[in-house]
């Protein structure tokens, strides 16, 4: 067990000794005379040796007093750095954001200058998640919008920040069946990635999707273009297809299904959280809910 000196004594001991008076201590550290005294006191009571001497109006230090105030002062320098290291690590203007690339350029990016008109000194670094999780350490958040996905894992440190809808689309001109709530279609086009989204969301849609054959694809973007070249049906969330949507170049037979809370953030336990992280996500909330 570590043996320390009583640590609220040490900026007195520090100041006392560099000013050469207990009142000009007390000044600069805005306690009273009285307060610094005793805490001085104290802290010869329990080293068990004199540290200061009456020197004139002042007081001057001894021997001893001399030897532990040089060590205080030079630890306290030391500390006062690292911590003013760390606040400018939360004062950084620079994040470091996971997102899929579909979901950063098909929603988030257009809204971006938005952001940046309320923080113009913030500096947004994507990097893409895909098949492979990003370390959460190196990230100030990684953005989640896939709940029929990842269903969250049953973790506890997912930020909500809003909603999400999932639902089938199609080109117009496809070839398709569709009776009540079953749709047949010669070919689905999904992203390679785990997870049986289809599944999730026919369980949670009460909707049935009959195909002959499956197309896979990397990334999100390329299932879009996929459904909109006619080469099959697509699962996706709304706000991604939203202008195919609006001009009737994707049709949405079942419409979308609302999934609450789906849309989230995984914020490292283990980072430091920034101000501007902080003051991100919060955008973030305004930006989806305006979007509903």
């Amino acid at each position: 067990m570590k043996r320390l000196p009583p640590l609220n004594a040490l900026p007195a001991l520090e100041a006392t000794a560099r000013l050469g008076s207990m009142s000009a201590a007390a000044d600069e550290l805005g306690r009273t005379h009285g307060a610094i005294s005793k805490q001085l006191a104290h802290l010869a009571e329990q080293a068990g040796v004199a540290l200061f001497r009456k020197d004139g109006q002042g007081v001057a230090l001894t021997p001893e007093g001399e030897k532990f105030a040089k060590a205080v002062g030079g630890s306290l320098q030391e500390i006062e750095a690292a911590w003013r290291g760390l606040t400018q690590l939360a004062d950084s203007p620079t994040l470091d954001i996971g997102i899929s690339a579909t979901f950063a350029m098909r929603w988030l990016m257009p809204r971006l200058p938005r952001f940046y008109q309320r923080y113009p000194d913030a500096q947004v670094n994507f990097r893409m998640t895909g098949k492979h999780w990003l370390p959460e350490e190196q990230m100030d958040a990684i953005l989640t919008w896939d709940r029929l996905r990842w269903q969250f894992g049953g973790r506890t440190d997912i930020e909500i920040l809003g909603d999400v809808a999932f639902g089938i689309v199609h080109a117009p001109g496809l070839s398709v069946e569709l009776k009540e709530r079953v749709l047949t279609v010669k070919n689905r086009c999904v992203q390679e990635l785990p997870g049986d989204v289809w599944n999730a969301y026919q369980t949670l849609a009460g909707v049935e999707v009959v195909s002959e054959t499956t197309t896979a694809y990397p990334h999100t973007f390329l299932v879009i273009e996929a459904a909109l070249a006619g080469l099959g049906a697509a699962l996706v969330e709304k706000r991604i297809v939203a202008e195919e949507l609006a001009d009737g170049r994707l049709v949405a037979p079942f419409g979308f299904t609302l999934i609450e809370d789906g849309f989230g953030a995984i914020v490292s336990q283990r980072k430091r959280p920034k101000r501007l992280a902080r003051a991100f996500l919060g955008w973030l909330r305004e930006e989806a809910a305006a979007a509903r």
